[in-house]
C-alpha cells in the first residue's frame, strides 16, 4: 500500500480487502480509510479530507502525509530545538579547551593569534535535527502543491544546516528531552526509509512511499486496545519468547486482562472461505501453548462480515492433555456504516476478550462445583 512517483505520473496502490468490484469503485473511501488509519498510528496532526476530496485529488494522499511530517517538523522549531554536547578540533581565535600542538605547529606556524584547540560544544548538531533534516529535503522534492512544497522549502532554509547521518531502520530511543521529537521523527523515518533510495533507471527517477498494510493493520488494533482499555489491560506488540534454540517467536499481540494472555494474529487480507489457512492456525496454536493462554484469534478486517467470529477448539495436545486451546476467527468492525475507521473497534474487540474471560471463570466455577 502506498505511492510510487514517477515524472508526471502517480500510482497509488490501495489497500484491498474486500471484492475488486467494490475496492475499484470505492477508491475515494478507501483512500480516506487508509490517510485515517495512518492518522491515528502516527499521530498525524493533520485533518483528513473527506473521501470525495480525496477521489478528485490526485496527490492528496502523498501530499496529506507530507503536510502531516511539515507541520510536526515546524513545531518543533517553534518550541526549539534540542541541543548536545560534542568535542570538535578547531582552528580558533580564542585559546579554548586543550591545545593541539602537532596541529598548532602544522597550521598556525605563521599566525600566532589562531589557537588549534579540542574543546566541547553545545549546539544542534544533533542525529535527530539531522535525520529532521534530511526528511524535509525529501519533503521539498516530493510535495505536489505548490503551497505545501514552498512551506518545505521555507522551512528547510530556516533549519539549521547540519551533517547528514545514516538512516536507522527503527525509531531511535528517546529521553525526557527528546520526547517531543516522537511524531516528527516517526513520519520522518517512513520519508527516508521508503524515499531516499530512488529507483533509477536511465534518465528516470521514481520515488516510492510505501507502506506494510500488516505492519499498519497490526499498530492500528494495538493502538485501539489500548486507547479502549486504560488500565483494564495490558496489551503488547510483538512479546517474544525462545522457541528453538536461539529462534524466537513473537504473536502480533499479546493482551493481558486479570492475569490472564490472549494472543492475537492480525491478518490484513480474506481468508479463502471464510475459512483461516492452516498454517496460520498451526502458529496461532504455537503462540497458544507458549504464552499459556487457552484463547487465541486470528483477526481478520471485517469488511464484508462485520464483528463476526468463529470459535473451535484445537485437538488436545499429547503432552498436554488437560489444557484447551480454542482458536477464535474474528472479523473485525473496522469500517462504520460510513466506510470510514469506526471509533468503537476497540471497545468492541476488547468486550469480545472481557467475554470470553468471564465464560472461563464461569466454566471453572461450575466444574469447581461439579468435582
Amino acid at each position: 500500500m502506498g505511492i510510487i512517483q514517477l515524472p508526471g505520473l502517480t500510482l497509488e496502490i490501495l489497500p484491498k480487502a474486500d471484492d475488486p468490484a467494490r475496492t475499484i469503485t470505492g477508491a475515494g473511501q478507501w483512500k480516506h480509510v487508509l490517510l485515517q488509519m495512518l492518522q491515528r498510528v502516527y499521530e498525524m496532526p493533520v485533518a483528513v479530507p473527506a473521501a470525495a476530496q480525496l477521489a478528485q485529488a490526485p496527490h492528496a494522499m502523498l501530499d496529506l502525509f507530507v503536510a502531516a511530517f511539515v507541520q510536526a517538523a515546524e513545531s518543533l522549531l517553534q518550541r526549539g530545538l534540542v541541543k548536545r554536547y560534542r568535542v570538535t578540533d578547531e582552528n580558533r581565535p580564542a585559546l579554548k579547551g586543550q591545545l593541539l600542538f602537532a596541529q598548532q605547529l602544522r597550521h598556525n606556524l605563521s599566525h600566532g593569534e589562531h589557537f588549534f584547540t579540542r574543546a566541547q560544544v553545545y549546539d544542534v548538531a544533533h542525529p535527530l535535527n539531522s535525520l529532521i533534516r534530511m526528511a524535509l529535503q525529501v519533503a521539498a522534492g516530493q510535495a505536489r502543491g505548490t503551497s505545501l512544497a514552498a512551506r518545505a522549502r521555507t522551512l528547510l532554509l530556516h533549519w539549521p544546516e547540519v551533517a547528514a547521518v545514516a538512516v536507522p531502520a527503527e525509531m531511535p530511543r528517546l529521553t525526557r528531552k527528546t520526547e517531543p521529537y516522537r511524531t516528527a521523527l516517526e513520519l520522518a523515518l517512513l520519508l527516508l526509509n521508503h524515499s531516499s533510495p530512488t529507483i533509477q533507471g536511465g534518465g528516470t527517477e521514481a520515488v516510492a512511499l510505501l507502506f506494510d498494510m500488516n505492519r499498519l493493520f497490526e499498530l492500528y488494533v494495538a493502538k485501539q486496545l489500548r486507547r479502549a482499555a486504560g488500565s483494564r489491560a495490558k496489551v503488547k506488540v510483538q512479546n517474544q519468547q525462545s522457541f528453538w534454540g536461539s529462534v524466537r517467536i513473537r504473536p502480533d499481540l499479546a493482551v493481558t486482562i486479570q492475569g490472564q494472555c490472549f494472543v492475537l494474529d492480525t491478518k490484513w487480507k480474506l481468508p479463502k472461505h471464510q475459512r483461516p489457512a492452516a498454517a496460520d492456525l498451526q502458529q496461532l496454536y504455537a503462540y497458544c501453548h507458549l504464552w499459556k493462554s487457552p484463547h487465541g484469534l486470528l483477526l481478520y478486517p471485517g469488511i464484508t462480515r462485520q464483528g463476526k467470529a468463529q470459535q473451535q477448539d484445537f485437538q488436545a495436545s499429547g503432552l498436554m492433555p488437560n489444557q484447551s486451546v480454542t482458536a477464535h476467527v474474528y472479523f473485525a468492525d473496522v469500517l462504520d456504516h460510513k466506510e470510514g475507521l469506526n471509533p468503537a473497534f476497540g471497545a468492541t474487540l476488547l468486550g469480545y476478550l472481557e467475554n470470553l474471560l468471564k465464560d472461563s471463570i464461569h466454566l471453572s466455577v461450575r466444574e469447581q462445583k461439579v468435582g
